[in-house]
């Protein structure tokens, strides 16, 4: 009976050898392999409505390439359900960590640094040199936080920018019941930006104006996100730098940031031009700005895709982000999020397929089409993006999303940086409510920031 046991076990041990070994040398026969024998790679995209047809778009794109070049490898979206980038990494490292879900993914910039640093991401330098070599793409969109010791852990999924869209109707509106104080729309030159303190006025006019006919004509005249990653956008606007000086020194605590937060306190604060969070609780600000409810707001190119679509009575344009004094050049915060794939996938080379396939012109034409994933790196692609763009009401503001390429102020991430981003964001409501001044709040966010470079967060 001893002997028999033995036989047994040890032949239970080979089979379970041999079928390990099947499984590592091609992928076992489950859900991983389709009927064709192609490896199934699933990529994780965050659920977003009005983006989600673009992504699909892209995969379906590159599937027809993977399939045309013979490819045994087929993309299958995994849509997780969450609307916050914060929800959708927690999600995504979890899978990553139980090595279940997308081995492949797309993910906003923020969260990189934080990949690499906790060594979940495969190594992509392969692909990223052989991309760029081509001449075809971008390269300056490769680098940044993707990059560490010379190695590339992510592969760009295309550029975002922040431009400013401001309802031509509700100006013209304005203009006609005001002949004698006149205001005019907000200047389309990067290097002729509209001020601070006309943007201001502006603003005030308006909302004064509305709310005097009656609380159901309420509009805001203005909505710019006073956050910590736009913060370095509105500082170099103002002749400073982007949050960090050329030795890394933080340099919040310095004038332009100063000043750049007193223009806010007196919008949002004092003279009520601009909303609260509370009041962009229950409807955001670019669903308030295609309602007629706000009149100029600051916001990313990301937005393209539903005000591309909108075909309602207002006429939109776009602007510069506006700068403290006219000798400035208007920069904008720029984002450039990522597609990955997982450092222990259970197939790494069928991952690096699909994400070639993901990075043709035939993908990327497919998601520039229809307006997602911003400015294209790919450069023959571009054309395409903005042709896209021509036959909507934003046809005349093309030439000005155009220059905001040029004039790039790219958010520093780091490690620590979206703790920091948090722990200022929760203290935002007591400036915002008054009870803190400008100065405090900025004087909060320079200790934040210093804190978070030492590692006491």
């Amino acid at each position: 009976m001893k002997k028999f046991l033995t036989k047994f076990i040890s032949l239970c041990l080979a089979l379970t050898i041999s079928v390990g070994l099947a499984c590592g040398l091609t992928a076992c026969k489950d859900n991983e392999v389709d009927d064709d024998g192609n490896v199934v790679v699933t990529m994780s995209i965050m659920n977003s409505t009005n983006e989600n047809p673009g992504w699909l778009a892209m995969i379906e794109a590159a599937n027809l390439v993977l399939e045309r070049n013979g490819e045994k490898v087929r993309i299958e979206p995994e849509i997780i359900k969450t609307d916050s980038w914060d929800q959708y990494y927690t999600k995504v490292t979890s899978n990553i960590l139980g090595n279940i879900g997308g081995t492949i993914g797309r993910i906003a910039e923020s969260h990189i640094p934080m990949m690499v640093d906790k060594r979940q991401l495969a190594d992509l330098t392969d692909i990223r040199d052989e991309l760029v070599a081509t001449g075809e793409y971008d390269a300056t969109a490769f680098e940044g936080v993707a990059e560490n010791d010379g190695k590339y852990y992510g592969l760009p999924s295309g550029t975002q920018h922040m431009v400013m869209y401001y309802n031509k109707t509700i100006f013209d509106q304005y203009n006609k019941a005001n002949p004698s104080d006149k205001i005019a729309y907000p200047s389309s030159d990067w290097n002729n930006a509209s001020t601070f303190a006309e943007i201001q006025d502006t603003a005030k006019k308006m909302t004064d104006y509305y709310t005097a006919l009656g609380k159901d004509q309420k509009k805001f005249g203005l909505s710019a996100g006073p956050f910590l990653a736009y913060a370095g956008m509105y500082a170099k606007n103002s002749g400073g730098e982007n949050i960090f000086d050329s030795n890394g020194n933080c340099v919040i605590n310095t004038k332009p940031f100063y000043d750049v937060y007193d223009w806010f306190t007196q919008m949002l604060v004092i003279d009520k031009s601009a909303p609260s969070t509370s009041d962009t609780q229950t409807l955001d600000a670019a669903a308030r700005f295609l309602g007629g409810n706000i009149a100029m707001l600051i916001d990313g190119v990301w937005q393209m895709h539903d005000i591309c679509k909108y075909t309602g009575d207002f006429e939109i344009g776009i602007a510069a982000i506006p700068v403290a004094d006219k000798k400035y050049t208007s920069y904008t915060t720029t984002f450039t999020d990522r597609f990955w794939a997982s450092r222990n996938s259970r197939h790494p080379e069928a991952d690096k397929i699909a994400l070639k396939a993901l990075m043709s012109k035939e993908a990327i034409t497919a998601l520039s089409s229809k307006q997602v994933g911003g400015i294209p790196i790919r450069t023959d692609c571009i054309d395409n993006y903005f042709e896209s763009i021509k036959g909507t009401k934003l046809a005349d503001s093309v030439e000005t999303v155009k220059g905001g390429i040029a004039y790039k102020a790219n958010v520093p991430y780091s490690t620590y940086y979206n703790v920091v981003d948090q722990r200022i964001n929760q203290k935002m409501a007591l400036w915002i409510n008054g009870e803190m001044s400008a100065k405090e709040f900025v004087d909060f966010m320079h200790e934040t920031m210093v804190d978070g470079m030492e590692g006491k967060l």
